[in-house]
């Protein structure tokens, strides 16, 4: 398993940690990036996205996201609606 950071931006233009190899399953991907940033608090995100074109080919690497940096992204694929609501509900119950 390969890991890169900071090298290469995601379609998106975000600098994501890239996983490759074939070795890359999740229990891997967790216990290096453990083995990295163990205790600092962080959590991460795995986006597989499936809204390309079915003609393109697959990427060879798998892109893990700090879960602070792709926030705009899933408020846009929620829909700011859902998400307001979704925030009203928490507020509510606390």
């Amino acid at each position: 398993m390969q890991i890169s950071e900071g090298e290469k931006p995601d379609r998106f233009g975000n600098y994501p940690i890239w996983i490759k190899g074939k070795d890359a399953n999740p229990q891997k991907i967790f216990e290096e990036l453990f083995y990295k940033y163990g205790g600092q608090g962080y959590k991460f995100a795995i986006i597989f996205d499936l809204s390309r074109d079915e003609f393109e080919d697959p990427e060879k690497e798998t892109p893990v996201y700090f879960l602070d940096e792709i926030l705009e992204e899933v408020i846009d694929y929620c829909g700011i609606e859902e998400v307001r609501r979704r925030l009203d509900e928490l507020t509510c119950r606390n």
